[in-house]
């Protein structure tokens, strides 16, 4: 074989390769199909403003969810949609924050809040107004509430997380800032964790849970609205729902006083 024939044919192989996929195009800073369910749970969850600080600084949106840390993402996920399954609802009301939103939520806070400026004595006694770091500004922490956010629902919370290590998640400044959340360590967190260990908790959390049943069963894919025909007349649609309204109460007060005798309440 000449040396014009070995030319050629080490152009035809240049092209080959050029030419054909390979598993290394991929890239690989895309989630994988379990980080891109979290984060989709995450955005269905019920999310609004807690109005624990004077004004809504927004940091509840996609854009807050998309920034979170995505080991802390993937873990907060499945601890929640463990917990909402068994107690019922629970409602974001804060992920990550950028340095102004964190200045934001910090003004009229009445809890701790990493981003309020205080002063600090330097050397020599010099004064130094600094802001500290919140966890939140660096994706790793979720302000959460459960049901209503009665305190026993936030203690109920708080239990499952201490009987489900598991899951990695974890509220470290307890009855101080009751909604917010961190993961304990990264390496506690098992994909596909189960609950092992269930608290005894109040009868709203049960009663929610029951209520989201209820709701599924009915047909509603959220578990927490009620439709109407939009074919029938309006008087129809009234009456519907007004005998709706009359059994569903009926249902939730036979539910409330089950829950209770059970609880010893």
């Amino acid at each position: 074989m000449d040396n014009r024939c070995l030319n050629w044919l080490f152009v035809v192989v240049l092209v080959l390769i050029w030419t054909t996929p390979t598993r290394a195009n991929i890239d690989p800073s895309r989630p994988t199909p379990a980080e891109e369910r979290a984060m989709t749970f995450l955005k269905s969850l019920p999310r609004e403003w807690s109005h624990s600080s004077a004004r809504d600084c927004k940091t509840y949106e996609d854009k807050n969810i998309e920034q979170l840390a995505v080991p802390f993402a993937t873990a907060a996920a499945e601890f929640l949609e463990a917990f909402r399954q068994l107690y019922g609802a629970v409602t974001i009301t804060s992920a990550h924050r950028a340095a102004l939103e964190q200045a934001c939520v910090c003004i009229g806070e009445k809890g701790p809040c990493a981003g309020r400026p205080h002063v600090v004595k330097g050397k020599h006694g010099r004064r130094v107004v600094v802001r500290g770091v919140s966890r939140h500004q660096l994706g790793i922490a979720l302000d959460v509430r459960p049901g209503t956010g009665m305190v026993n629902e936030f203690v109920c919370l708080h239990k499952f997380a201490q009987l489900n290590p598991q899951f990695g998640g974890y509220f470290p400044l307890g009855s101080r800032d009751y909604p917010h959340m961190e993961l304990r360590l990264p390496q506690l967190h098992r994909i596909g964790a189960r609950p092992m260990a269930l608290p005894s908790c109040p009868t709203s959390n049960a009663v929610t849970a029951f209520h989201s049943s209820v709701m599924r069963d009915l047909g509603h894919e959220d578990g927490t609205s009620i439709g109407t025909d939009r074919r029938g007349s309006a008087g129809a649609r009234l009456a519907g729902s007004r005998r709706w309204s009359i059994a569903y109460a009926a249902i939730i007060h036979g539910a409330t006083a089950l829950v209770s005798r059970q609880h010893g309440r």
